[in-house]
């Protein structure tokens, strides 16, 4: 057995049981390993990410203090010292996306200061920026995509007392020499054999999740992975390039596993709302869909939130029976009202026809929506987002999911944003969608920005 300690390193401190951790608990201690985690949500100060998505009366405030807690300052790096002094990890694993980077640079240190662990630095940022993390110091291994089999065969490695070496997905360096070793590409991870999520770890105030001005008891799930669009605003091109050996890139987990595993949780922790991760719910073929449905109503017969695209839901039977299933809210990405901008700036050719009866289709069958927009984007003008304003006004969805755009690592636009002086190459401590921008554009500057990120919801439905 292998003591495996998983660092998630919330900076923004929305309560929210990631997928990617997860997942990979289940995995190591369906082999027998055992696992732990330091989650530094409940010590942030506050919950930035939604007291701004309240600022902006995108969502119904709701109190939440009476479930997460009032928030209280720590001294994170104590604390992670203390946790490593009781645990005693052989690997310490850091799962990372852009925003968290920060903060987890800072306990990298921290863990090399206090452990001859294994330290390894896995998630969307390693993958697509695996430059910063070799360049640390204080990293030993950067996993490169999925890391289930990866990770079990180095926990399998570090048991057994084998030279860490030669495994699929991992950047490994030697501490002694330096050398960095060659990266070779497994195949994808196909669920198999099946391994539940692992929530025990996480704390359960986790669970709680505001949503149409309740708390609802949130489990969060997958029906798929990899989303086979190129979007010039998501990383998703670089991976399908980075993984193009190992086939397609949009993936599906088998919908009795899919059953199985929710149904497990509905009833461990008493689940009142279903989340679907999937970038693209609604990709599935028609058998998959019926079989989901039918299987879902009999097992599980909860309300649930999905995300699609717009030409996904031009079919209205299909919606109906999406609603009869017990879907409560669908995502649609609309980003940009402007659709120039969707077809030349974000490489989202879905027109406003399409668009429009996507949400037309839903309000016919009762289903509320949320539309996901953008501001902030190269070159886009405060004209461009009053567009967007008028244009969220004749979709009519029941709310508006708003991000500031962010120029994130391995996305086209991000090289964009280099290209024309709007950031440079560096990491950004500051980068996020929900409190300001990090672009310098002559065109629209971030007072006026900020201005209009807070107003925009008032500008749809009034004040």
């Amino acid at each position: 057995m292998t003591r495996v300690l998983f660092v998630y390193p919330n900076r923004e401190g929305y309560p929210i049981i990631p997928l990617g951790i997860s997942v990979l608990s289940g995995v190591l201690k369906s082999c027998g390993h055992i696992t732990d985690l330091f989650d530094i949500t409940f010590m942030a100060p506050d919950k930035l990410d939604h007291n701004a998505r309240e600022k902006t009366g995108v969502v119904k405030k709701v109190d939440m203090s009476g479930y997460w807690g009032e928030s209280k300052p720590l001294d994170i790096n104590a604390e992670f010292t203390k946790k490593i002094k009781t645990f005693n990890p052989e690997i310490i694993g850091f799962s990372i996306v852009e925003n968290n980077y920060g903060a987890a640079r800072e306990l990298f240190k921290t863990a090399r200061a206090n452990s001859d662990a294994v330290i390894i630095a896995g998630g969307i940022f390693p993958t697509v920026s695996p430059e910063f993390f070799i360049n640390d110091d204080n990293v030993d291994v950067v996993c490169i995509g999925e890391g289930e089999r990866a990770l079990l065969k180095l926990a399998d490695s570090v048991q057994n007392g084998l030279e860490i070496k030669d495994i699929s997905n991992l950047i490994i360096k030697l501490r002694k020499t330096k050398e960095i070793g060659e990266l070779t590409l497994s195949g994808y991870y196909d669920w198999e054999p099946f391994a539940l999520q692992d929530w025990d770890i996480f704390d359960g105030r986790h669970l709680f999740k505001p949503f149409m001005g309740k708390v609802w008891k949130t489990g969060f799930f997958e029906t798929s992975r990899g989303c086979p669009f190129n979007c010039s605003y998501c990383a998703n091109h670089t991976f399908q390039k980075l993984f193009k050996s190992n086939g397609h890139y949009h993936r599906e987990k088998p919908i009795d596993y899919v059953i199985r595993e929710i149904e497990y949780f509905k009833n461990k922790y008493s689940l009142e709302l279903i989340f679907f991760n999937d970038e693209n719910w609604l990709m599935m073929g028609a058998e998959r869909f019926q079989k989901f449905c039918g299987d879902y109503q009999k097992f599980i017969n909860l309300p649930f939130f999905i995300q699609t695209r717009a030409d996904t839901l031009l079919d209205e039977k299909k919606v109906e029976t999406l609603k009869n299933t017990g879907c409560s809210t669908i995502g649609i990405g609309v980003e940009s009202g402007n659709p120039d901008i969707r077809k030349k700036i974000l490489n989202k050719k879905t027109s406003d026809e399409t668009i429009l009866k996507a949400f037309e289709n839903c309000r016919k069958y009762k289903i509320r929506t949320t539309a996901y927009f953008m501001m902030g984007l190269p070159d886009e003008t405060e004209s461009d987002i009053i567009l967007s304003a008028e244009f969220a006004k004749k979709i009519g969805a029941d709310s508006i999911a708003l991000s500031i755009f962010a120029p994130y690592h391995g996305t086209e636009l991000f090289d964009l944003c280099v290209e024309r002086n709007y950031i440079d190459k560096s990491y950004n401590e500051n980068i996020s969608v929900n409190y300001s921008s990090i672009l310098n554009m002559p065109q629209l500057s971030k007072t006026k920005l900020e201005e209009l990120y807070y107003n925009f919801n008032n500008m749809i439905y009034g004040a």
